[in-house]
């Protein structure tokens, strides 16, 4: 891959080599059709532990696949108001730092 091709998409990821079907992916990871392709549009949604799955699937190493999803994630811009958001939402602590208890 050169520096102007973007890169892949975590669909295209998955199927490239078009090795595998819809029903493999969703056997592999005990989920129905309806839940894979919502996965598959955002793939924030998968746990660490099914995108390690599709990684010794695809036999593709973690990292990469963690980095397109991460990429997808970013380039997301409805997710990123939704990050954004549920930051602001974040008070903290009343009190920072916390005082020290008075012994008696």
């Amino acid at each position: 891959m050169d520096s102007t091709t973007p890169p892949p998409t975590f669909t295209e990821l998955l199927r490239e080599g078009n090795k595998f079907t819809d029903r493999d992916f969703m056997k592999v990871l005990g989920i129905s059709h309806t839940k894979l392709k919502r996965l598959e549009a955002d793939p924030s949604l998968f746990t660490v532990n099914d995108l390690m799955v599709l990684a010794l699937l695809i036999e593709k190493p973690i990292k990469k696949v963690m980095a397109v999803v991460l990429e997808q994630v970013a380039q997301d811009e409805q997710a990123a108001q939704e990050r954004e958001e549920a930051v602001k939402q974040a008070t903290g602590r009343k009190y920072y730092p916390r005082k020290p208890k008075q012994e008696s």
